[in-house]
């Protein structure tokens, strides 16, 4: 959660942290920097003309008392009088330029005859002897003494008789004395100054400023969500009016960026609630409950990348067979799901019609082939489990392979051909094969999203991977198989997104004992590509009922030519049908029941092939039907008013001459 600023507090001057007090104070101490830099300066370079101003008060006053001095000696002489040194000091001491000033004399030899501090005289004779030295130089001058402590100025005149020379010694205080008044009322004005400064510049940063704290204010309105907040005026023409268009621009932004993200939402909101009703539909499509049955173990199920996918599965339980077909659309999202719908659905149709997987893949191409302008291909597997029979018979069309689990052996790849997607070519014939599929075995049919999903290393969970977790899971249940390949492949992705969907299908056929009596069913299409799986089914029919393996194989070559004659003959040309055919056992007696819907028949009233005539005499056909009669028991035909051709063949299971049956068809 983003935690609101605190903006709580009044913008007045007396808050330190406000900009403009910041800055006051900014100013304040560079102008107090700058005057305390320029007096520097100025006293620096002020002293020596200080120091000249007072020299001069000193040396017209010195020089007045020595004038004075000469004088006195002149007009004494005049007179003839004597004057003594009493009298020069005298004069000398009318010199007091300064309040701390004083005056001495020295005669020619440097002796002090006059000192006006007599202080000097405790601090030593180095001081006396500066201030003689100074003195004797015998001219007129100034220099200063006594640098190392209280810095004086000395100046000196000769008084010119007796070789005297009067000094007057003004100390450092009394030479910055005249200082002390500039300084006060200097640092007076300047502490006003200063404060007129601080004043002038506190309300002027503020009226700048200021307008930064209603952009303030302004902003946190904006931020709470009221974009129709007004904004400060600002008058000036600097970086604050452009700041107020760049406020303006950004509100005006957003609103057109809300408007624009509600529409967006809006249509996004639609989007996902149909995308979320077609996921419901989509999974509402493929089976969620599975057949509670004793001769199969079924499970499956699907994980879309997306709200809805491309991959499906399906199955469909027909008397002893089971239909079952996995499939995979390119693509994803919308497009891939109405795919999936369709072929889903075509493959619901076909499966009570087409008993052939070839038949059922092919069919399924046809119909996506003819409108498929967009180029969309699907790969499927179909397979078809004759449960009674125990024979799987499956059609590839560009799929996995699934992994086959055989009741003895390691798991491994079903041997597939690949054919061709189902949806790019119109014309195709699937290749259809057939292995058997004794009860205890397994199959993993599976999309390319499980062998294809990676972890956060982009590694592939691959085929090897999978193989291993078959094995891991042989003895499972269909539903404990799924779920707990399911956990694998997620712990191996690791959290990582994957791009495609996830679908799996764990068929096992556990097998049942079949009462003999039970009427058993097979629909062939009208097709002799069907005649594979007619043997299969009279083979298997007649095994249930312990019979051996000639007779097995001449009552199938009975049914195959009546079954023949239906798939030829019944319906037109062109014409799409199917032949139904029951079994059922009465009383040690084997009876098959044909039906079709095609042209009325009746075999039993044809003549007789004659067998003695050579085969080049012989006419083409009858010899299918005297065949069937030579080899069952009894062949009755019948044309119900619905309009289908029921023939009804029994042969007995014991007592028959097998060996008789099997000379005379090598007679044949």
């Amino acid at each position: 959660m983003i935690e609101k600023p605190n903006f709580d507090y009044k913008y007045d001057f007396a808050l330190p942290k406000s900009l403009s007090m910041r800055l006051s104070f900014a100013i304040l101490i560079i102008a107090a920097g700058i005057f305390l830099v320029a007096m520097l300066i100025y006293l620096y370079f002020s002293e020596e003309s200080v120091k000249e101003e007072t020299a001069q008060k000193a040396k017209t006053e010195l020089h007045d008392a020595v004038m004075q001095m000469r004088m006195d000696a002149t007009m004494a002489k005049a007179r003839g009088d004597s004057l003594n040194t009493a009298q020069f000091v005298a004069t000398l001491k009318t010199v007091h330029p300064y309040e701390h000033s004083y005056t001495l004399m020295t005669d020619s030899t440097g002796r002090m005859i006059h000192l006006g501090d007599s202080s000097i005289l405790h601090q030593g004779n180095v001081r006396l002897t500066e201030l003689t030295n100074a003195m004797t130089v015998g001219r007129r001058g100034m220099q200063e003494v006594f640098k190392g402590s209280n810095i004086s100025l000395l100046i000196y005149e000769p008084v010119g008789h007796m070789g005297l020379t009067a000094a007057v010694v003004c100390s450092r205080s009394d030479i910055l004395a005249s200082y002390r008044s500039l300084i006060f009322y200097g640092a007076a004005v300047f502490i006003i100054g200063l404060l007129i400064l601080f004043a002038c510049c506190a309300f002027a940063i503020y009226k700048m400023v200021h307008p930064l704290h209603e952009f303030t204010q302004s902003a946190m309105s904006i931020a709470e969500g009221n974009l129709d907040t007004p904004l400060p005026e600002v008058r000036s023409q600097d970086e604050l009016l452009q700041l107020r268009n760049s406020f303006e621009y950004m509100q005006n932004s957003l609103k057109q960026h809300i408007e624009d993200l509600k529409v967006t939402t809006a249509t996004k909101e639609h989007i996902l609630s149909e995308l979320t009703i077609a996921h419901d539909i989509q999974m509402g499509m493929i089976p969620v409950s599975f057949p509670k049955r004793e001769d199969i173990d079924l499970f499956a199920s699907m994980k879309p990348a997306r709200e809805v996918g491309g991959d499906l599965y399906d199955f469909l339980i027909d008397s002893d067979e089971l239909f079952f077909i996995i499939g995979d659309v390119a693509g994803k999202g919308v497009p891939a799901s109405l795919y999936m719908a369709v072929t889903r659905t075509l493959f619901r149709n076909l499966a009570g019609n087409y008993q052939s997987a070839s038949n059922i893949v092919r069919e399924i191409n046809r119909a996506i082939a003819s409108e498929n302008d967009s180029c969309i291909f699907v790969t499927l597997f179909v397979g078809v489990l004759d449960l009674r029979n125990y024979v799987l018979t499956y059609s590839n069309a560009s799929h996995n392979a699934p992994v086959l689990v055989p009741v003895n052996g390691d798991c491994r790849l079903l041997d597939v051909e690949p054919n061709v997607p189902v949806g790019p070519l119109d014309r195709y014939d699937y290749d259809e094969q057939q292995i058997d599929f004794p009860p205890g075995t397994a199959l993993l049919l599976y999309t390319d999203g499980l062998t294809e999903a990676i972890n956060p290393d982009r590694q592939l969970f691959g085929t090897s991977r999978l193989l291993q977790e078959a094995e891991m899971v042989r003895h499972e249940n269909a539903e404990n198989a799924v779920k707990f390949i399911q956990q694998r492949v997620e712990h191996f992705a690791n959290g990582a997104e994957q791009s495609d969907d996830l679908t799996m299908l764990f068929l096992r056929h556990r097998g049942l004992v079949h009462d003999s009596s039970d009427e058993r069913h097979i629909r062939l299409k009208n097709e002799m590509a069907e005649m594979g799986r007619l043997r299969s089914y009279v083979l298997s029919v007649c095994r249930e009922h312990g019979t051996n393996e000639h007779y097995a194989l001449s009552v199938y070559l009975a049914i195959e030519e009546m079954v023949a004659n239906v798939v030829n003959y019944a319906y037109k040309k062109g014409t799409r049908g199917h032949v139904d055919l029951y079994t059922k056992n009465d009383d040690d007696t084997l009876e098959f029941r044909i039906e079709d819907w095609g042209q009325p028949f009746d075999p039993t009233k044809a003549e007789d092939a004659d067998i003695n005539l050579p085969l080049e005499e012989r006419p083409i056909g009858g010899l299918g039907i005297h065949l069937a009669r030579n080899i069952m028991d009894s062949m009755h035909y019948q044309r119900t008013d619905d309009g289908r051709n029921v023939l009804t063949m029994r042969k007995q299971m014991t007592g028959g001459d097998d060996e008789n049956t099997e000379k005379h068809l090598f007679t044949i």
